[in-house]
Formats: structure tokens, sequence, C-alpha cells
């Protein structure tokens, strides 16, 4: 059990982050005046419900991001117990039941998440948006209120990862982030909430949505290349990336031999 610390980060958001081994992984909990969302749900930590209720008594459900181990973690089962529905993409439901360290029980244990749903808490609402390249199902969740997007590993971690077995094409990721941009092309100061922050150096927000844009299409029409490397997951087969940089895109991990598709 890895031991998570909590940090509000306004008068109706809490950052929990875990001390995962080798990273650190943060989930949030988004409270309105009549229900409550908590999203994500980190990796090994426990007790992570049992805390969430210390800070709030509303309704709650739990959206999950994307099916990876860091995100969908063992205390899912804890907010399953108590009732709540576990929301994540359909498309990410395999990714979940291959990754995941405990064990999802068969039938429908998650609920599907539709691009363009819409949770309303009281008083705020955050809207889902797909957002598929890390993996299929991949999300994005938006507070058009407050310009804040809650994102997961689809961006904003600073690095991004684009070349695990189950990632999409990379033209398939470039038109997800030119619709994200073109969707809060009217927000100012945007702030993202990503599921890795301390990965990132600086706050990130409409220039990084920008740089992750161009470094794609820069990727794709061959004027940003990196070298082919390997790298190995697990016990899984080595998987062959490679990583550029550009603007405040940090590390942009590709598979070479899928940018179309």
């Amino acid at each position: 059990m890895n031991p998570f610390t909590i940090t509000q980060l306004n008068d109706h958001i809490w950052n929990f982050t875990e001390d995962a081994p080798g990273t650190a992984v943060d989930a949030y909990l988004v409270c309105g005046t009549d229900r409550a969302l908590f999203i994500d749900t980190l990796q090994e930590a426990e007790g992570v419900y049992a805390k969430a209720r210390q800070l709030t008594s509303l309704p709650m459900d739990v959206i999950i991001t994307h099916g990876h181990y860091d995100h969908a973690g063992v205390s899912t089962k804890e907010f399953k117990e108590a009732g709540c529905a576990i929301y994540l993409a359909r498309a990410d439901w395999q990714v979940a039941k291959s990754m995941v360290t405990w064990d999802i029980p068969a039938g429908d244990y998650f609920t599907d998440l539709a691009d363009g749903q819409t949770f309303e808490l009281g008083g705020r609402a955050l809207t889902v948006m797909s957002l598929p390249g890390h993996t299929p199902g991949s999300v994005v969740l938006l507070d058009e209120a407050d310009h804040i997007l809650i994102s997961g590993d689809s961006i904003g971690s600073g690095p991004i990862w684009l070349q695990l077995e189950h990632s999409m094409p990379l033209s398939v990721f470039q038109a997800g982030v030119e619709r994200l941009q073109k969707k809060t092309a009217g927000w100012k100061d945007i702030t993202i909430l990503a599921g890795h922050r301390g990965q990132a150096n600086a706050p990130l927000g409409g220039q990084y949505i920008e740089d992750v844009k161009e470094t794609a299409r820069l990727v794709r029409g061959g004027e940003l290349k990196g070298e082919t490397q390997s790298m190995q997951i697990r016990e899984r087969e080595p998987i062959a990336f490679a990583v550029v940089q550009h603007g405040l895109m940090q590390g942009f991990f590709y598979a070479p031999d899928r940018l179309e598709g």
C-alpha cells in the first residue's frame, strides 16, 4: 500500500496524490451542491473512499479517465462496494482487464462513458470529451464554467505516451487534440489537472495544447523525428518507440510505424 496526500485546490476540488513507485499519480474529488465526482482511483493506495467521505457526504460517482493500472487502482473496489457507479469508456474495458493489478469481477463492472455526456453536480458540471491516443478510450473532463480540464494521461502530464501496444495512431490523436483546441478556443487562463501533475515543469494551459498539436503535426510531416528505441513494460513484449520534444511538450513518445490510421 502506498501513502497518499490530499491538497485542496479551490473551494470544490481536492487533489489526491499517491507516491507510487517511480512516479506520482493524481486523482481528483470534485463537489457541487448536489453530487460529487471522484476522478481516477490512484494505483495501490487503499482507504481512498474513506478519505473522500471525510470531505463530502454527497452522492458520488467515479470516472476513470483510462484503463491503466495507475489510474484504475485497487481503491476502485472500495467505491464500487460503497455503491458508487464506476464510469470508464467501453473502448478501455479490455485495456483495464489486461493491466490492472486487482481482479475485475465478471459482467458489466464498469458503466460506459459517452462523448459529450455531462455530469451535473449542482452549481457546476463536467462534460466528457473523448481523446483517443494514449489509450482507445481516453477521455478528458471539461469544466466549461471555470476553464478547467481534468485530463488523465491524455495531455498535461509532461511526457505523452502514444507508443503502447493499444495506443491509437498519431493521426487519430492529432485530430482529437485539434478538436479539444477548438472546444476551448474561447477559454481564458486554462487550467489542466493531469494524471501526473508532478511530471510537468510548470502549470500547463492553452499554449501547451497548441504545442502538443504542433508536435503531432511535425512528427507526421517528418519535420520532427526521434531515434527508434525499445522499452519493455512489465513482462510484455518490447515496444519500439521514438521520442521528440517541442515547445512545452517535454517528451512526445510515439510509435514510428503508427503515424497514420
